[in-house]
C-alpha cells in the first residue's frame, strides 16, 4: 500500500467514524442501521403520499 492509497484510507476511516458517532451506533453496525432507517424513511413517506392522496379526493 502506498502513501497515497494509506491516506484515502485513513480518510474513510474517519467519515465512517464521525457518521457512527453521529448515529450513536458501533461502526460495524452503521450499514445495518443506515439500511433500516432509509427503509422506515421510504415507508413514512409513502403513508404521507396515501393520505395526501385520500385529502385531494375529499376536496
Amino acid at each position: 500500500m502506498n502513501r497515497e492509497d494509506f491516506e484515502k484510507l485513513k480518510e474513510k476511516e474517519k467519515i465512517l467514524k464521525e457518521a457512527s458517532s453521529i448515529l450513536r451506533v458501533e461502526d460495524k453496525d452503521l450499514p445495518r442501521v443506515l439500511k433500516r432507517f432509509l427503509k422506515e424513511t421510504e415507508e413514512m413517506k409513502t403513508k404521507i403520499d396515501e393520505r395526501n392522496r385520500g385529502e385531494d379526493k375529499k376536496l
